[in-house]
């Protein structure tokens, strides 16, 4: 039987960020009891699927999935159980909340359902940067937050932290990053900020009213973190992941990995045995089919180049890099004949680096990360 993680998609906020490009908006009560309506028909109607693969894990994602009110999420929490097969004796179930969202009676809900893993939007400590991103939350209710998932009795929790944040220096990402260590969570998640078109900060910065730090801030950020989260005991396994020995994020693994993964909502992408879907982003148009599955579409049936190319690019996301042998049993063919000469290169520019029959980005790689993904397009 196939593993597969399933992505539960909930599509609304409080506020959007300004930074914010994903599917997500404000919604009302009437709204959301009617997307979860729909949701849980989805989850009916792709059951026979479902039950053909083991669960490895499952992800509610947003949005703000910890907006939903207890019952609602122990009803469609329940309905997905109803409508999957085996699960895996250690499933890693997590759920993506907000400070200032949480309450006890949520993340017992959760505990009872059988969550047990919750990543918080942090992102800053400074109440200054958190307006300026527009977040709703401040770092006291971040505090309360974890205090609440602890005494619940919640052991794996993951901070999302932002470095290269308008007006963010080197000495506020410094405190963020100690003011994290000391919460004591056993995964961060510290990214850099991705202007998008289109949203409001993007606007604010291509008409000069914001700016971001410059590059090499950004990059001592950067080697500031890999520097203190090892300090720290926290092991660097993904470009921007670090954890506690045993807690990386498995869920985020099987994406790398090229794994199966079935997404469930309103936009949610699904990966399974080469072909990639796509449900509709169209809120009115999923709520109302009587079968949301029918809103679904097929992207692309992956050919053996794209997962060639996926393969290499996506698993060097990860410090351990990409197993060669595992490339030539997956695809029938060597990486020596398909990227022979571009290893070559990357490792004479110092970009990669190769133990055996691994390979690797260098420290200098992590910096250049990109061109070093481009470099694998076929």
């Amino acid at each position: 039987m196939r593993d597969l993680a399933i992505y539960v998609h909930i599509p609304f906020c409080v506020r959007k960020c300004r930074y914010c490009d994903f599917l997500s908006a404000p919604g009302n009560a009437k709204e959301r009891t009617a997307y979860l309506q729909a949701l849980m028909r989805e989850m009916r109607y792709r059951s026979a699927e479902l039950q053909k693969y083991r669960v490895k894990t499952i992800f509610w994602g947003g949005g703000t999935p910890s907006l939903l009110e207890a019952p609602a999420f122990e009803e469609a929490a329940a309905a997905l159980r109803a409508c999957t097969g085996e699960w895996a004796p250690d499933v890693e179930w997590t759920v993506e909340a907000n400070p200032g969202t949480l309450r006890e009676d949520k993340v017992e809900s959760w505990r009872r359902m059988g969550v047990n893993r919750v990543s918080l939007g942090v992102q800053a400590t400074q109440e200054h940067l958190l307006r300026r991103i527009g977040r709703i939350h401040t770092w006291e209710q971040a505090v309360e937050s974890v205090k609440m998932l602890r005494e619940a009795g919640f052991s794996n929790i993951n901070l999302d932290l932002m470095m290269g944040l308008p007006g963010q220096s080197l000495d506020d990402w410094t405190e963020t990053l100690e003011r994290g260590i000391l919460l004591g969570p056993e995964h961060l998640s510290c990214y850099s900020l991705i202007l998008e078109e289109g949203t409001p900060l993007y606007e604010d910065v291509r008409q000069g009213r914001e700016s971001l730090p410059e590059e090499e801030a950004e990059r001592a950020m950067y080697n500031l973190t890999l520097k203190r989260l090892q300090a720290a005991g926290y092991m660097q396994y993904e470009i921007s992941n670090f954890a506690k020995p045993g807690y990386h994020c498995r869920h985020n693994l099987v994406y790398w990995e090229l794994g199966d993964y079935q997404g469930l909502g309103l936009g949610a992408a699904s990966y399974i045995e080469g072909v990639r879907r796509k449900n509709t982003e169209d809120l009115c148009e999923y709520v109302q089919a009587e079968n949301p599955v029918v809103c679904e579409r097929i992207e692309e049936e992956n050919s053996l180049k794209n997962q060639m190319e996926e393969w290499m690019f996506l698993g060097l996301r990860k410090t351990a890099g990409v197993d060669l042998r595992e490339f030539q049993d997956r695809f029938g063919h060597s990486a020596e004949s398909v990227y022979g000469e571009t290893m070559r290169d990357l490792q004479e520019e110092g970009l990669i680096l190769r133990k055996g029959d691994q390979i690797m980005l260098s420290r200098r790689g992590l910096d250049l990360a990109n061109q070093v993904f481009a470099a694998f397009l076929l």
